[in-house]
């Protein structure tokens, strides 16, 4: 969501075409992002928190470099500004949602 509501509107960086929006910008704004999180909230467990950080902010910055370097991601932003935005995902904002989710009733993250 935070590319989609500060990345888009000040033009940090563009996918594929600056002016044309389209699957490969649904894809990695919407799709990846969002699977990542449902297999780390489903992994998540307290006592092994930060490996999964670590391992999940890793496949995220490799993901992310990758588009880089294939020319699909494009513009101003460095992808190692990323890495504090993936931690602070991982590491705070996912186990904090994790939380409000099973306060509310439902166990795990499932897709069916």
């Amino acid at each position: 969501m935070i590319d989609t509501t500060i990345a888009v509107p000040f033009d940090i960086f563009d996918i594929n075409h600056p002016k044309k929006t389209g699957l490969s910008e649904i894809i990695l704004y919407g799709v990846i992002p969002s699977c990542l999180s449902i297999i780390y909230l489903n992994l998540y467990k307290r006592e092994k928190k930060w490996t999964l950080v670590t391992f999940f902010v890793i496949i995220s910055f490799i993901l992310e470099w990758l588009t880089s370097k294939v020319g699909v991601m494009k513009g101003a932003w460095q992808i190692w500004w990323s890495i504090p935005i993936f931690l602070v995902a991982y590491a705070f904002f996912l186990p904090w949602h994790l939380k409000f989710i099973q306060k509310n009733g439902i166990d795990r993250v499932i897709i069916a």
